[in-house]
């Protein structure tokens, strides 16, 4: 009898500290943690015609450290539980996988996450040392979400008055539970901005009609986007421009001009257009002959100017060499091959085999 009690004991009193440190209901689990709405505040400046991606991915951070990411095709809203902790969260528009042009890098680190646009060549362009080619980055977006906290105070109220929703019938939606449930559901605002820019380059030109095709480099572009700090990184890179178009203001006169227009993340350290940039613009064009090719090269310094973005590009740099009055470049005006009217070509897939990657607009 003594040896039965002996055991009775120590067990009662096992089972009394575990019940006097059971403070939460039985039905409390911590690792559903509650209920997190992130609302995504689209913009027509963002996406212009209502055109919006297929999807999304966003990345949630705790407590300063990488916590999970999650990708959805729901683009306006997405909905997670999160333990108690301090969080942040930022998205981009579809997922890294899905872009061919951009490379990401320290996505799982919120400070330093960044994309870049991937290296390409070129058989015509001749690299200096150390000269980074990069191609024109993809059309992208990101959304940067406040600071905001879930506390373990909020997590117990929240789970409490879920449990008592769930367990209701439908004729009691309108119900004090329903109420505190959304009441502890946070909202999390994130509105996405367009990480690129469109740079527009206009050169005039007489004897415009001899231009059969154009190309060109433009130095000293940002070949990296920092996600979260909304600026470009260091790094810089040479673009090309190898689409273009030809429009004759003055056809009596001959002369007309050229616009190439690529799509680039901006100018390096978040840098804006001024007299200290020293970059070029390097332009071949050959001409109707089909054999002449006329080089020039245009100190750009702080010729660049700002203006109002088209729909869904963050910036428009504006580069205008040139007038009708007094075109920037001359070509000689050479004869059409048989003494046959020629024509400009907006790409340059016949001339020297282009090696370029290049995006639509």
């Amino acid at each position: 009898m003594k040896k039965a009690i002996c055991f009775i004991l120590p067990v009662l009193a096992v089972l009394a500290l575990v019940f006097s440190c059971q403070r939460r209901p039985l039905w409390y689990k911590e690792s559903e943690g509650l209920k997190v709405l992130v609302k995504v505040l689209w913009k027509v400046e963002v996406y212009p015609e209502g055109q919006k991606p297929d999807g999304i991915t966003l990345f949630f951070f705790r407590d300063g450290e990488y916590y999970m990411q999650q990708s959805t095709s729901n683009v306006d809203s997405c909905t997670v539980q999160l333990e108690p902790g301090k969080y942040q969260l930022y998205m981009i528009t579809q997922s890294p996988e899905e872009y061919g042009r951009m490379e990401f890098e320290n996505l799982t680190d919120f400070q330093n996450a960044s994309v870049s646009a991937v290296e390409t060549e070129s058989k015509w362009y001749t690299r200096a040392e150390g000269e980074e080619l990069i191609a024109n980055p993809e059309m992208m977006s990101v959304g940067v979400s406040d600071v905001f906290e879930v506390t373990d105070e909020m997590v117990q109220n929240y789970q409490h008055y879920n449990h008592i929703l769930q367990s209701q019938t439908k004729a009691d939606q309108e119900s004090e539970a329903e109420a505190m449930v959304k009441y502890y559901t946070i909202l999390v605002p994130v509105q996405p901005k367009s990480i690129v820019s469109q740079y527009w380059v206009t050169i005039y030109s007489d004897n415009a009609d001899v231009l059969m095709s154009v190309r060109a480099s433009t130095s000293g572009m940002a070949k990296t986007f920092e996600l979260t700090q909304d600026v470009t990184g260091r790094e810089e890179a040479t673009q090309f421009i190898t689409q273009w178009k030809l429009t004759m203001d003055d056809p009596a006169q001959r002369v007309g001009h050229i616009d190439g227009r690529i799509t680039t993340f901006g100018f390096p350290n978040g840098e804006t257009p001024s007299m200290l940039r020293d970059s070029t613009l390097n332009v071949s064009a050959l001409l109707i002959d089909e054999k002449t090719q006329e080089d020039y090269v245009f100190n750009v310094g702080d010729k660049i100017t700002s203006e109002d973005p088209p729909l869904g590009y963050r910036a428009l740099y504006r580069l205008i060499f040139g007038s009708v009055e007094e075109p920037a470049i001359h070509p000689p005006p050479v004869p059409p091959p048989g003494g046959e009217g020629g024509g400009f070509t907006a790409g340059v897939t016949d001339w020297d085999e282009e090696l370029i990657i290049d995006i639509p607009i």
